[in-house]
Formats: structure tokens, sequence, C-alpha cells
């Protein structure tokens, strides 16, 4: 399937702050594109997303994101982060985070970043003893908790952590990356 998902969050007030986090579980030829533009016209606003993205088998993941920091913006404190973890050789990630600063007076920045799973870590866990699968579940559990963790509704981030343990237990066995 295809998800596109598309967010223009403008900060008109003096002193205005949001945070946006996501986080997309992609497998078999899946294909997810975000698109997230926060645009700041007043000053002292302050900004933060972060979006994961797990992805194997043939998936695709697109993250484009873009801070806008108008003239009249002095003040305006903003980062934008898109991290992904490539489970196998088939699995794809493409980034293009942006910002266009117009003001003097600003605190921005933004950083994406593509990666297998770390080797060393999957050798600490399965060194006492947990199994590779368990071992992975844990890893990739821990990766998507960064967004997890600020959802403030116990609620909404039980269902969420569901959706990701239902999503790991449905792992494919598709061939891994070779790890040290």
């Amino acid at each position: 399937g295809v998800l596109r998902q598309q967010s223009f969050v403008r900060y008109a007030g003096e002193h205005s702050r949001a945070a946006l986090r996501g986080i997309n579980l992609l497998r078999k030829q899946e294909h997810s594109d975000v698109t997230l533009v926060m645009d700041h016209a007043a000053a002292h606003g302050e900004s933060r997303e972060l979006f994961k993205n797990i992805i194997e088998g043939e998936a695709t993941g697109v993250f484009q994101g873009k801070v806008i920091v108008r003239p009249h913006s002095q003040k305006t404190d903003g980062g934008m982060k898109s991290n992904a973890l490539l489970l196998n050789d088939g699995a794809t990630m493409f980034n293009k985070p942006e910002l266009e600063i117009f003001a003097d007076d600003v605190v921005c920045g933004h950083g994406a970043t593509v990666a297998q799973m770390d080797a060393e870590q999957l050798f600490y866990l399965m060194a006492r003893g947990l199994p590779r699968p368990q071992a992975e579940a844990l890893v990739l559990t821990a990766f998507a908790g960064e967004v997890t963790e600020f959802v403030s509704d116990e609620a909404v981030r039980e269902i969420v952590m569901r959706e990701i343990d239902r999503w790991l237990s449905q792992r494919e066995a598709a061939p891994k990356l070779e790890t040290v």
C-alpha cells in the first residue's frame, strides 16, 4: 500500500510551540511519503519534529521536511530530524530535510540518518542470552521509543506500543543484512 501524509503548520502567534512525532513501520512493497512544513511566521516560536522509520522487504520511505523562518520571526528555535533503520538490502529510505531561514537571530537545525541495526547492540544482547529475534525486537522497540515516550495520553501510547509489537511479531523471514 501507499501512505501519503502532508502536514503544514503555521506558527502565527508569538511564543507558538509545537512538537510533531511519527513512526512508519513498512514492509513488503509498502511506500510511505511524509511531507512536513513548519512555517514560523511570528517571533519566539519553537518547533520539534521527529520521524522514525523501520523498513524491511522492498518497502520505501520518503521524508521531506522544511522549517521556514520568516524575516520577522526572530528568536525562533526549530529542530527537525528523520531517522530510519533498514532491516534488509531491499529496504529504501529517502530523506530531504530543509531549512529556509530569513531571520538572523534563530537556533535551527535539521538532520537525517539511514542505518542498519547496530551489530554491536545485537551482539551485546545475544551474548547475554537473548535469541536473535528477541534482541532485534528489543533494539527496534528502543528505536521507536524515542517517539512513543512523548505521547502524553497513556491510552494512546499503549495503542501505539501494541501496534509496534504487532508489527514486530509479523516480521518477514527476509534475508538480513550482514552483521559482524
